[in-house]
């Protein structure tokens, strides 16, 4: 409705940006935050090259919206409690004009994941016991995640308006078989679903992107989603995601603005499962009925220009989370940064 609504005006103020050309869009004044991918279309045979870093922290476990502890999850027959997550992601990205209505991107990550457990054991005197009883342990994963790459097309390209559609794919590069080590919970076991650096299907990502952009204020909303094509060769699939990003800037003079950031995501539980675990859940992150739910995340932000300097970008936003209902019992979501040096040539 909101994107229809936009279409509806950009029709009716068109011919008063009729004069509009590409040096005065959004891909020579992008105020986009950090943890926006997907935002403009540059000019036809210009490069954008950027490096984006995400670190986020998940902790505590929620069933729907109510938080639960290690003793009452032990209770409901799981062993073991995963208390804290941490994911460090390195992404590098470029785009190209192909013409000035039509853009190019490709992108690839590096992941770096890892979990603290608790278990809940019969063996005293284990190493990595606590006092009571239990033993802490910590799993790790790392390696390429899956290679995304999407074209952009702009639909409106005015002074003000700004709106774009997007069709990608994500390619299936990433691991779905990392096994735990000698020393962790799983040895040489295959880890549960979230410490694997992919999702092993063949993903669809489609975008839909408006901006509005004066002399110094930019605000937009964007509509995304993340559609699995299938099962994986071990046997399951992750859910569809769906994204809602709102964003407002203000530009404070040439070379700073800041932005706040409202993210709305619903994903799904995963379809089948891996036979590995066979129906044996010793913790929640092995059951793939406990993935998915609803998020709400804020973000503040900040970019620096530098234009005199590779023409380049550089950017930081902090989300905090505003609303969770997950299905649980699952790792709830903590924080996250995001940070990115970009450059167009």
């Amino acid at each position: 409705m909101l994107i229809a609504l936009s279409t509806i005006h950009l029709s009716v103020f068109a011919q008063g940006d009729s004069t509009a050309t590409c040096s005065s869009c959004c891909c020579d004044k992008d105020l986009s935050p950090s943890g926006v991918m997907i935002s403009h279309v540059h000019q036809k045979n210009q490069w954008m090259v950027s490096y984006r870093y995400m670190n986020m922290n998940m902790g505590g476990m929620l069933v729907g919206s109510n938080s639960i502890s290690d003793s009452e999850l032990f209770n409901k027959n799981y062993s073991m409690s995963s208390n804290r997550m941490r994911m460090n992601m390195h992404m590098l990205m470029a785009m190209y004009g192909v013409t000035d209505k039509l853009t190019l991107m490709a992108m690839v990550n590096y992941n770096l994941i890892s979990m603290n457990m608790t278990s809940l054991s019969p063996v005293m005197n284990m190493p990595g016991m606590d006092m009571s009883g239990n033993v802490n342990m910590t799993m790790k994963a790392s390696g390429l995640g899956d290679v995304k790459i999407n074209a952009l097309y702009s639909l409106v390209n005015l002074r003000t308006h700004h709106l774009l559609v997007s069709g990608g794919l994500s390619i299936p590069t990433g691991s779905i078989r990392v096994s735990g080590d000698a020393n962790s919970m799983y040895p040489d076991h295959r880890l549960p679903y979230d410490m694997q650096l992919g999702s092993g299907t063949w993903d669809i990502l489609p975008v839909l992107n408006y901006i509005h952009q004066n002399d110094r204020i930019s605000w937009s909303t964007q509509a995304s989603a993340v559609i699995r094509t299938g099962y994986n060769s071990i046997g399951y699939k992750l859910g569809n995601e769906v994204t809602w990003n709102n964003w407002f800037a203000f530009q404070w003079n040439r070379h700073f603005s800041s932005s706040v950031r409202l993210e709305t995501n619903v994903s799904g539980t995963i379809k089948a499962y891996d036979p590995t675990f066979n129906y044996v859940y010793y913790e929640p992150a092995t059951n793939p009925k406990n993935y998915g739910g609803q998020h709400v995340n804020g973000y503040i932000g900040t970019n620096f220009f530098l234009p005199s300097f590779l023409n380049s970008k550089i950017g930081v936003e902090y989300g905090i989370p505003i609303y969770q209902n997950l299905n649980g019992p699952q790792m709830s979501f903590k924080s996250s940064l995001y940070a990115s040096y970009a450059i167009m040539f």
